[in-house]
C-alpha cells in the first residue's frame, strides 16, 4: 500500500464475497474498444472541447480525463480489484461522468444510482452488487449504508488527497470484453459489457447517424436514457447536455442537437407551449411509441426525424429500431417497433418456449452480443433455454408477432 495520501481507509483485499462481486469477462483478441478509451481518444485530440454541459456549468474532455485518471488512481491504490462493483450516486452530470470514467479506467464495474431514485436505492444497489465503495456528492450522501466506503466528489479535501497521488502507470485497466455497468432495479440487475456498448453505438450510428454535435437528455445522472445519450455523444466526439426537469426545452434545441426521451416524456414536452428551433433528430428510447405522438411531433417540428428504439428491459440497450412514419400500416391494430438491431436476435415464443412462425402472437424474447450478458438477483429465466452461441435469453414482458415485412409488432403486455 502506498505511503501517499489516500481517499479512505483501505479494506483488506478479498473481503467481498465472490458470489456478490460483479463478474468481469476475459478480453478477446481484435480491435481494442472500451468506453473510456473512446473518451480518452477525444480528450487527446481535442482537450478543450466541451464534453458535458449541465445547469451548473461545463466540463472539457481534457478536464474530465485528468480528473477521472486521478480518481481511478485513488481507487486502485486503495485496493479496487478488476471487476469490483462501485456505486456511482451523483447529483450532477459533470460529477457523474468523472466518477463513471474513473471506475471504468480502474477496471471496476459502474453501478449507477440516479439521484432522484430515493435514499433506499443506493443501499439496494450496494446489497445487490456487493459494492463496498460509493462515489457520490454532498447532496446524495444521505441514506448510504453505514458500512460503505464513501468518496464525496464535491469535497475539496477529496481532491487535495487525490492530487497528491502520482497517476498509476497501469491505468487504464479496462478490456474490450469487460463488464462496464451493473444496472440494478427492483428485480435484480443486468450486467453490460464493452462489446454490447460497441454494438449498440455502431448500430445507432448506422441507423440514425452520428450525434450532430450535442445530445440532450432530461433525466437524472445515472439513468438509462442518460447513459445512452452521453455515450452516443462521447462516441461522436460531441457534447452531452444534461438538462434538468426545470429547463424549458420548448425554447428550442437547434440544428446541432439530438434529443433523447422516453415516449411519455416527449409527450409532456410536446404538450408545452411551442417555440424555438427544431432538433436535428429526436430519439425515443424505451417502450412503444403511440401513433399520435408522431402527428404531434410533425405539427411542432415538421420534417425533423423522429426515431423509436424499443428497449423493453431496463430501457438501456434497444432491441429494435424504426423511423416513425415510414412503416406500412397493419390492420391488426398493434404497434410496430421496427426491425431488430444488429447483433440482437429476437424470437417470438409461446408459453412453453417454442419458437412461433411469422404472424403468430407470443412473447418477444431476445439474445445476442448487443444485450446484457448476465443477470444478478431475481431476474426471470424460465422461458426457453439460452442459445449457446447467442447467450442469455431476455424476456420483454410484451406480446407481439413478426409482420410480413420482417418487422416486429407489439400486441399488448404479457399476461401473468
Amino acid at each position: 500500500m502506498t505511503s501517499q495520501p489516500v481517499l479512505f481507509a483501505p479494506r483488506p483485499l478479498g473481503t467481498v464475497p465472490t458470489q456478490k462481486t460483479a463478474p468481469t469477462r476475459k478480453a478477446a483478441a481484435g480491435r481494442p474498444f472500451t468506453l473510456d478509451s473512446v473518451f480518452s481518444a477525444t480528450a487527446r485530440r481535442s482537450p478543450k472541447a466541451v464534453a458535458v454541459r449541465d445547469q451548473a456549468g461545463c466540463l472539457s474532455y481534457g478536464g474530465a480525463e485528468n480528473r477521472a485518471l486521478q480518481l481511478a488512481t485513488g481507487l486502485v491504490r486503495n485496493g479496487l480489484q478488476l471487476g469490483d462493483p462501485v456505486v456511482v450516486h451523483c447529483g450532477d452530470h459533470r460529477q457523474s461522468v468523472v466518477a463513471q470514467l474513473a471506475v471504468l479506467k480502474a477496471g471496476g464495474v459502474c453501478v449507477p444510482v440516479p439521484a432522484d431514485f430515493g435514499r433506499q436505492a443506493a443501499a439496494r444497489a450496494c446489497e445487490v452488487s456487493g459494492a463496498e465503495v460509493v462515489l457520490c456528492g454532498t447532496a446524495t450522501r444521505a441514506g448510504l449504508p453505514a458500512a460503505a466506503q464513501v468518496v464525496v466528489l464535491d469535497d475539496a479535501r477529496t481532491w487535495a488527497r487525490l492530487d497528491a497521488l502520482l497517476p498509476d502507470p497501469a491505468l487504464p485497466r479496462s478490456g474490450p470484453m469487460d463488464a462496464t455497468y451493473l444496472m440494478v432495479d427492483e428485480r435484480g440487475g443486468q450486467l453490460v459489457d464493452n462489446r454490447a456498448w460497441q454494438c449498440m453505438l455502431a448500430a445507432r450510428v448506422q441507423q440514425i447517424g452520428a450525434a450532430p454535435g450535442a445530445v440532450a437528455v432530461r433525466q437524472a445522472p445515472g439513468g438509462a436514457r442518460t447513459l445512452s445519450a452521453m455515450w452516443w455523444a462521447f462516441a461522436s466526439g460531441g457534447t452531452f447536455l444534461g438538462l434538468t426537469r426545470e429547463d424549458d426545452l420548448v425554447r428550442g434545441f437547434g440544428s446541432g442537437v439530438a434529443a433523447l426521451f422516453s415516449a411519455e416524456e416527449y409527450d409532456r414536452v410536446l404538450a408545452a407551449e411551442p417555440g424555438g428551433e427544431a432538433p436535428a433528430v429526436v430519439v425515443l428510447l424505451g417502450g412503444p411509441c403511440p401513433p399520435s405522438l408522431l402527428e404531434r411531433h410533425r405539427a411542432r417540428y415538421g420534417a425533423s426525424p423522429l426515431w423509436g428504439e424499443f428497449a423493453p428491459v431496463g430501457g438501456l440497450l434497444p432491441w429494435a429500431v424504426r423511423q416513425l412514419g415510414t412503416e406500412a400500416p397493419e390492420a391488426s391494430g398493434g404497434t410496430c417497433v421496427g426491425g431488430p438491431m444488429p447483433n440482437v436476435y429476437v424470437r417470438v415464443l409461446d408459453r412453453a418456449g417454442r419458437v412461433l412462425p411469422p404472424g403468430r402472437v407470443g412473447e418477444l424474447c431476445a439474445a445476442g452480443p448487443a444485450l446484457p450478458f448476465d443477470r444478478v438477483g431475481g431476474w426471470e429465466t424460465r422461458l426457453g433455454a439460452p442459445d449457446p452461441e447467442r447467450g442469455l435469453l431476455h424476456r420483454s414482458s410484451w406480446l407481439g408477432r413478426w409482420r410480413a415485412d420482417g418487422t416486429l409488432e407489439l400486441t399488448g403486455p404479457r399476461r401473468p
